[in-house]
């Protein structure tokens, strides 16, 4: 694959971070997502599949963390496949996944691989560390007294 065409890959991811992720643009999601886009990501179990599920999702995250904001650590391509390290950071404004709306700022990281098709994202994969960000929100308290025993 030609280095234009990776370019073009990452250019895609990045107007998700910039559209979706950091401009809260839910409408984008027709420009940026394949039809029938499938999400493989572990943490919801697939839950929001579908153009449809990715707005119902997005609409939900941004319900709780309404001032979402995205960084790009690094992002990778290799033919068809982009791969983005990021950290986000938020304050806990609505409930999320029956946590009621602590104030709390967070922010916790992520890792996704994007397939790119037609110049839209086909499929990802993810994983983000949920243990962090549920600790930050205080629905998951660290035993410290553990090694003490």
């Amino acid at each position: 694959m030609q280095t234009s065409e990776l370019e073009k890959n990452k250019a895609v991811v990045m107007r998700y971070v910039d559209e979706i992720q950091n401009g809260h643009s839910i409408d984008a999601i027709d420009s940026i997502f394949a039809e029938n886009f499938v999400d493989h990501m572990a943490t919801y179990g697939g839950l929001f599949q579908g153009i449809d599920g990715l707005k119902r999702g997005y609409s939900e995250l941004l319900g709780a963390f309404p001032d979402l904001q995205v960084t790009v650590e690094d992002l990778i391509a290799e033919g068809d496949k982009v791969v983005v390290y990021k950290t986000a950071t938020a304050t806990h404004r609505g409930p999320y996944q029956g946590i009621p709306a602590t104030g709390n700022r967070v922010q916790f990281e992520n890792i996704y691989i994007f397939q790119i098709r037609d110049g839209k994202i086909a499929e990802y994969w993810g994983l983000f560390n949920e243990f962090a960000l549920k600790q930050q929100l205080g629905a998951i308290v660290q035993d410290d007294d553990a090694d003490s025993d």
